[in-house]
């Protein structure tokens, strides 16, 4: 049985002899038949007899495994022969085979690059600045500190809630104002 191959190319060579025909004008051609498809390699008969048909690799027409019939014709003046032919399997040049021995050793994760982010310090817009400003100056006037805090919270809520009755903040400032506000009145001695 003739091997082909997917991954690589191959010369098909062989001897031929004509009697009664010139080698000259004579054309030889390799012709592949599996049971949906036929090929046709060209090949060159020389003046001595030699004969070359370059075949080409046979990845994405004929996968490995499949089976056919291979025949070389000879063209000699104006008369056909089909002088050989044989049976042919397709397969692979390299090959790569994996036998897995055991699968209860320790599994490898698959680490990924993390990153945490630390001590951010966000930026105050000018509008939450000036809120802070505004809250400490009615908790000065009030005598409102960290010091007492506990003792005046009622105070510090009923400030804090007339003061967003009239100029109303959204979610994403309350953190950095209250944050400015403590960091405010802990300079406060």
């Amino acid at each position: 049985m003739y091997k082909l191959y997917t991954d690589k190319q191959e010369i098909f060579e062989c001897d031929i002899q004509i009697e009664g025909a010139s080698l000259n004008n004579s054309n030889a051609r390799l012709i592949i038949e599996t049971e949906d498809l036929a090929l046709l390699f060209k090949g060159t008969i020389n003046s001595s007899g030699k004969c070359k048909i370059p075949v080409k690799r046979l990845k994405g027409l004929l996968d490995e495994n499949v089976k056919g019939t291979i025949k070389l014709e000879v063209i000699a003046e104006d008369t056909y022969f089909t002088p050989w032919e044989s049976d042919f399997e397709v397969d692979a040049s390299k090959k790569v085979q994996v036998e897995v021995k055991s699968q209860n050793k320790e599994v490898i994760k698959e680490s990924k690059p993390s990153i945490q982010v630390k001590n951010v310090k966000e930026e105050i817009t000018v509008k939450e600045k000036n809120h802070v400003l505004n809250i400490l100056k009615l908790l000065i006037k009030e005598d409102i500190n960290l010091k007492n805090v506990s003792f005046r919270k009622n105070k510090l809520n009923h400030i804090v809630a007339t003061y967003l009755d009239k100029y109303p903040i959204n979610e994403s400032q309350k953190d950095k104002i209250v944050s400015g506000v403590i960091s405010g009145l802990s300079k406060l001695k």
